[in-house]
Parts: structure tokens; C-alpha cells; sequence
């Protein structure tokens, strides 16, 4: 079981730099994801720590090992992919033992070896019949128990659930979770669902551009956003932004006038001077209605869950949709015009660039 590092790495093809000089550890032993759009560059860092992707720049170590030109096979990786791809003629034991045959492994210890890994993804009935007459998350399982036979440093998970309904995620991701608490390895996840990072995760990596633009644990992440970006992109439903400026300076921050009213912002440093232009972010859980103070919205429908609903609102300047959570209430406000507030400690302040004022 060993931790990997990157330092400075970097990948072009041709002119373009695809990842920028990305660096980042995850400990052994940790569950790290990396998160972000389509694009951003996380699946292409993943294959570039398998060795599927050579590196333009910048090194890889896995267990302290320098292993940035090393061919594939010998970096101590196992990789699972979106697709399963499971020889469809072969049992669910042949195909878990594969990997073992074609390293010249004993019969008794790749058996030893598959029945292990079966116990640990309850594929042990499973056994003897063929990919076609499991379910899809069975057959995932098979394709992760493919890799855990061959007993690697590091575990690698491209988008591995990409393919499963909503419910099979949801038992899915409680099931890799258990194998990371049994089995204790290393685990690098990709994804662009923010919910399976934020449930999976020890510690959070969100690329954009090719670029780390935070990284921390999932809470550290949702509580304490460095940009615009990141409090954007991490949290369901997402971040409420309105643009505002600056009123006044307040005894613990500023007040920014939004819409046809205005939100306090508490602020750690100097606050910037009336004027400045901002943008303000609320979540959906910290925004709700007011007696006074805000600003006003008219609530256009609303998503009943049951024990919480979250309202969808219009504010005067027609400029987007401000998404605010009700919990316990029953009572239906389409139609109706509210005035919407935040205490200032639940309200973040970002630059037109998308920094995050603190």
C-alpha cells in the first residue's frame, strides 16, 4: 500500500497543455477524488498516474518511487473503467482470475485469491456463471474484484459507475466505501458527479481547465470554497449567486446591496470600500424567507421531497434562479412574492473574477 504525488506534472498534446502543472498527494491509504466538468482534465491526470499517458513534464512517485517513465505494469496500479469489460464467454471466476493466469500465478493461489475477493464483493454465488446473467452492479463488482486479486499499491477509478441507475449508484458507493474501510488501500476516483465526491472522498481534488482549483475534504470544501468555482460546483442544489456592490463597511464585514435590497457578508480582513462591484453566494439551506432586510423573489414552483422542498424563485432583475431550502413546511408559496435573507455568516463574497473575499 503505497501514497501518490505529483509534482509539476504536466501533459500537451502538441500546443496545448491539457494539465498545468498539477501538484498534489494523496496518503496511503486515503480515498482521493478528482472532480470536475467534462473536459477539465481528470480522467486524462488518472491515465497519466497508470502510465496510459506520458508525461510532458514534471514527476509521478508512487510509495516515494519515482515511476513517471515506468511502463504501466510494473507501477503497481489496478484500474477500473467506466465500461466493465468482462470476456463475455468466461465465468465470473475466469474472468476475476484472468489477470493471475497471465502472470503465471499457481492454480491454488489464484483460486485462494479470486475466492477472497468474491467473499469481500459478495460474488462468492456468483461465481460460476457468465457476465450476462448479472446485473449491472454485479458485474462492476466483478470488474473491481478483477483488480483487487492482482493485490495492488494503488487503486484507480475511472467514472466506474457512469453506467448504473440512480438507485445502483447510491449502493454502489456505500459498497466502495466498505471495500476502502476493509481492504485499507490507496484509491483514486474520477467522476463529475460532485455527490459521489463528496460522499466517497478523504480528500477532495476539483480540476477545471487542467488546473487544481481546491483541494481539502469534502466539508472543507463545501464550508470554506477558496473561489467562485468551487462554491459553485461542489454542493446539490447549487450555490444562489446575485451581483451586488458595496454599500457600507458593518462591524464585522459590509453589507452589499443585491437586487432591490442587500445581504451582510461577514469578512475575516479589511472589507472592500464602497463601490466595489461583488458577486454574492448563498446556499439553497442558509437562504429563506425574512421579515425585513433581503431582498424580494417571486417563487415560480417548488420540488416536494417530503421532509424538506426546495422553492425556485425569480428576483426583480429576472436574472437567474434563487433556489432556497424549506424544511417541515407544507405550506405552497408559487406564486407568491417573499423576501429572501442570510444571516451574514452563511453569505460569501467573491471579485468579478471569481476570488473569494474573506
Amino acid at each position: 500500500m503505497s501514497g501518490v504525488t505529483l509534482k509539476n506534472v504536466r501533459k500537451a498534446f502538441g500546443a496545448v497543455d491539457v494539465i498545468k502543472d498539477v501538484s498534489l498527494e494523496v496518503p496511503k491509504g486515503e480515498f482521493g477524488v478528482f472532480v470536475g466538468p467534462s473536459g477539465c482534465g481528470k480522467s486524462t491526470l488518472l491515465r497519466m498516474i497508470a502510465g496510459l499517458e506520458d508525461t510532458s513534464g514534471g514527476v509521478i512517485e508512487i510509495g516515494g518511487r519515482d515511476v513517471t517513465n515506468e511502463e504501466p505494469a510494473k507501477r503497481g496500479v489496478a484500474m477500473v473503467f467506466q465500461s466493465y469489460a468482462l470476456y463475455p464467454h468466461l465465468s465470473v471466476f475466469e474472468n476475476m482470475a484472468f489477470s493471475l493466469r497471465l502472470a503465471r500465478a499457481s492454480k491454488s493461489e489464484a483460486k485462494r485469491k479470486v475466492h477472497e475477493a468474491a467473499e469481500i464483493l459478495q460474488l462468492t454465488d456468483h461465481l460460476d456463471k457468465k457476465p450476462s446473467a448479472l446485473s449491472g452492479g454485479q458485474r462492476q463488482r466483478v470488474a473491481i474484484g478483477r483488480a483487487i486479486v492482482r493485490e495492488p499499491e494503488v487503486f484507480l477509478f475511472d467514472e466506474p459507475l457512469s453506467n448504473l441507475d440512480a438507485e445502483l449508484r447510491v449502493q454502489m458507493r456505500l459498497e466502495l466505501t466498505r471495500l476502502h474501510k476493509q481492504i485499507g488501500a490507496t484509491m483514486i476516483y474520477v467522476t463529475h458527479d460532485q455527490v459521489e465526491a463528496m460522499t466517497l472522498a478523504d480528500d477532495i481534488f476539483v480540476l477545471r481547465g487542467g488546473v487544481v482549483q481546491q483541494a481539502g475534504t469534502p466539508l472543507t470544501l463545501y464550508d470554506d470554497p477558496d473561489n467562485r468555482f468551487v462554491a459553485g460546483f461542489i454542493g446539490s442544489p447549487a450555490m444562489n449567486f446575485l451581483q451586488g456592490r458595496v454599500t457600507r463597511r458593518t462591524e464585522g464585514g459590509m453589507a452589499v446591496a443585491v437586487e432591490d435590497g442587500e445581504l451582510e457578508v461577514r469578512v475575516e480582513g479589511a472589507a472592500p470600500g464602497e463601490g466595489t462591484d461583488l458577486v454574492v453566494g448563498v446556499r439553497p439551506e442558509h437562504l429563506g424567507p425574512v421579515e425585513s432586510g433581503g431582498f424580494t423573489a417571486q417563487v415560480e414552483m417548488s420540488e416536494e421531497l417530503g421532509g424538506n422542498s426546495y422553492v425556485h424563485s425569480t428576483p426583480p432583475s429576472g436574472g437567474g434562479d434563487i433556489v432556497f431550502e424549506r424544511r417541515g413546511v407544507r405550506e405552497r408559496l408559487t406564486g407568491q412574492t417573499v423576501r429572501l435573507g442570510a444571516v451574514p455568516e452563511n453569505v460569501f463574497a467573491f471579485t468579478p473574477d471569481g476570488v473569494r473575499v474573506r
